[in-house]
């Protein structure tokens, strides 16, 4: 199972990271900027992408609005992935227009594991 992170916190990204792939089959590439972030979407084939929405210069939500325009959104599996604060509207927003989840920072490691878990590929 292949995940991407988008996190400008190292610190956090790193600690997801060693989480993630403990479990079986995980492996996740961490990409701390929105702009290298949103062409490893492009390029890559991942089971699942954490989307931190507070990135400076180019934010989660450009990465998003960038994928909802050129309508490849609703092809990835984007679980926002944020401590900022967003709005439940925003939230709303994003989750009817292709986002999969919400996971709020700070969340628990089985909080987070499970919800990566939901997009495991059959047999995978």
């Amino acid at each position: 199972m292949r995940v991407l992170l988008i996190d400008d916190n190292k610190d956090i990204a790193d600690m997801v990271r060693l989480c993630l792939e403990s479990q079986e089959d995980v492996i996740c590439d961490v990409i701390c900027d929105g702009k290298t972030g949103l062409q490893s979407i492009k390029e890559g084939d991942f089971d699942v992408i954490l989307l931190d929405l507070a990135i400076p210069d180019f934010s989660g939500f450009d990465i998003f609005k960038a994928l909802k325009d050129d309508g490849t959104i609703n092809s990835n599996n984007i679980l926002i992935f944020t401590a900022s604060s967003v709005t439940d509207i925003e939230v709303q927003e994003m989750l009817s227009s292709g986002a999969k989840g919400v996971l709020r920072k700070p969340l628990s490691i089985d909080d987070l594991i499970g919800a990566v878990e939901r997009f495991r590929p059959i047999g995978g």
